[in-house]
């Protein structure tokens, strides 16, 4: 491996990890189409590279995760009777989605149904940011008060499991086709679906990524395919670039939960969603 991957990897990780810590997303939207980049880049063919950045992702999803489901914790922003409702059947929705990926999606189909799930989630988020009244009275739903006390999990009086369930199985399907934790998923559905406040709904997805991620990126590591030593990999991820990633972006993570803090709620959901349709246009311009 080169001085300029090796740099191109570090950058990214910080990149991502403030990302993960700001945002509560895995940066997988970001993370697999760059390194699909370079993995074709270094010969691999487009129909192994795809699932290699997937692999990858998940795995640097993983590591990053963890460390930002600790700052958020200390922060007392999980509930964490739903992170491990979602987790649960994540893991089952992922074992469904792994199969999809391996059977039945070639290389470029794969790509472009990733960047077409981006766009269609900025669109909702966009719409859904405008015209949502977090205060309609009597709906004995979550209140989007992120400055007061009623913003704390001891003040939370329904959540509908049914829903959650069937939300963690979905995000279980997509994270593990995709390669992304399930945040960029999650999140606009906890938030517009059951009215969770933003900033808890970060720390809740970033609790599930941990389970999803790991099922995901393990179903990668036993498939089977051949090892490349300036890859490192086994199966369908690299413990190298995933490695040099992930543990910059576990660092750079502290600096975005830090100003997630500082930044109004709206705010946040409009660089969320500015994000998701950037990238997703440019994947389907490609």
């Amino acid at each position: 491996m080169n001085t300029l991957i090796i740099l191109l990897l570090a950058i990214l990780g910080t990149i991502i990890g403030f990302i993960t810590g700001l945002l509560g997303i895995g940066g997988g939207f970001i993370l697999v189409p760059v390194l699909n980049s370079l993995f074709c880049d270094m010969g691999i063919p487009l129909n192994a590279s795809i699932k290699m950045a997937v692999g990858t992702s998940l795995f640097v999803i993983f590591l990053t995760s963890t460390v930002g489901t600790y700052k958020h914790h200390l922060q007392g922003n999980i509930l964490w009777r739903c992170s491990i409702v979602l987790g649960v059947l994540g893991i089952i929705g992922s074992l469904i989605g792994l199969k999809i990926s391996m059977e039945y999606l070639s290389g470029n189909l794969h790509k472009r149904l990733f960047a077409l799930l981006l766009i269609i989630i900025s669109l909702y988020g966009f719409y859904g940011t405008k015209r949502q009244n977090y205060r309609t009275p009597g709906n004995n739903l979550l209140i989007d008060n992120l400055n007061t006390i009623d913003n704390s999990i001891d003040n939370i009086s329904s959540i509908n499991y049914k829903k959650l369930c069937i939300m963690g199985i979905i995000v279980g399907i997509i994270s593990s086709i995709f390669g992304i934790g399930g945040g960029i998923i999650v999140i606009p559905l906890l938030v517009y679906l059951l009215r969770f406040p933003i900033k808890m709904a970060i720390g809740t997805s970033c609790g599930m990524m941990i389970l999803t991620s790991f099922m995901g990126f393990v179903g990668y590591m036993t498939a089977p395919y051949s090892f490349h030593e300036e890859l490192y990999n086994v199966g369908y991820v690299s413990l190298i670039f995933g490695l040099i990633v992930g543990l910059i972006a576990t660092v750079s993570s502290k600096y975005g939960a830090e100003i997630a803090y500082k930044i109004k709620s709206q705010r946040l959901k409009y660089i969320f969603y500015t994000i998701l349709m950037i990238v997703g246009v440019k994947l389907l311009l490609d």
